[in-house]
C-alpha cells in the first residue's frame, strides 16, 4: 500500500512554516511580559489577536530598535501562501490601517514582512512615532480589525 501525502511541494512547505512560526508565536505570547495595553479579551478567549511584544508603549528607543510581534489564536504564513487563518505582519508608521478587505501599501510607512517574520529590527528618525500592527493575508489584504493592533508610541533619541 503506497501513502499519499497530505500536502505537495510548496503547499506542504508553507503549512510547516505556518505551524513553526504560530508554535513560536504561542510561546513567545506566554513567554512575554505583561502588556502595557489592556486585554480587550478576557485571558480565556479563542478571539484571535495581535500586538507588539517589544517595544512598549510609551518607550523611548534608539535610532535603530528590535520589534517583536505577538499573535494569538491565528497563524502565519508567508505573502502568497493561502492557508485558512493565517496571514503575514505588517508595521504602520505613523499612518492609520487601510479598512478590512484593502491592500496595503509597500513603502516606508508600510513594512511588509511577507516572508513570516516575527520580529525585525526599524530605523526611524529621530522624534515622536505611533506604530501599529497588521495581520493581512496572502494578498496583502487587511484580514479585520480584530488583527489590528492598539498604536503604540514610541520616542526615537538623537543618535
Amino acid at each position: 500500500m503506497t501513502s499519499t501525502p497530505m500536502f505537495a511541494g510548496r503547499a506542504r512547505s508553507a503549512a510547516l512554516i505556518a505551524l513553526l512560526v504560530l508554535a513560536a508565536c504561542t510561546v513567545a505570547d506566554q513567554e512575554a511580559e505583561p502588556q502595557a495595553e489592556p486585554q480587550a479579551e478576557p485571558p480565556t478567549s479563542t478571539a484571535p489577536g495581535i500586538f507588539f511584544r517589544a517595544p512598549l508603549d510609551g518607550a523611548t528607543v534608539a535610532p535603530t530598535f528590535s520589534v517583536a510581534f505577538g499573535l494569538r489564536n491565528y497563524g502565519v504564513a508567508p505573502a502568497g501562501v493561502p492557508i485558512a487563518n493565517t496571514g503575514h505582519f505588517h508595521i504602520l508608521i505613523d499612518v492609520e490601517p487601510p479598512p478590512a478587505g484593502e491592500i496595503i501599501p509597500a513603502d516606508s510607512l508600510h513594512r511588509h514582512f511577507g516572508g513570516g517574520q516575527i520580529e525585525t529590527s526599524l530605523t526611524l528618525a529621530p522624534g515622536p512615532h505611533t506604530l501599529r500592527l497588521v495581520l493581512a493575508d496572502a494578498e496583502h489584504r487587511v484580514i479585520g480589525p480584530a488583527l489590528v493592533s492598539a498604536p503604540i508610541r514610541v520616542v526615537v533619541r538623537a543618535p
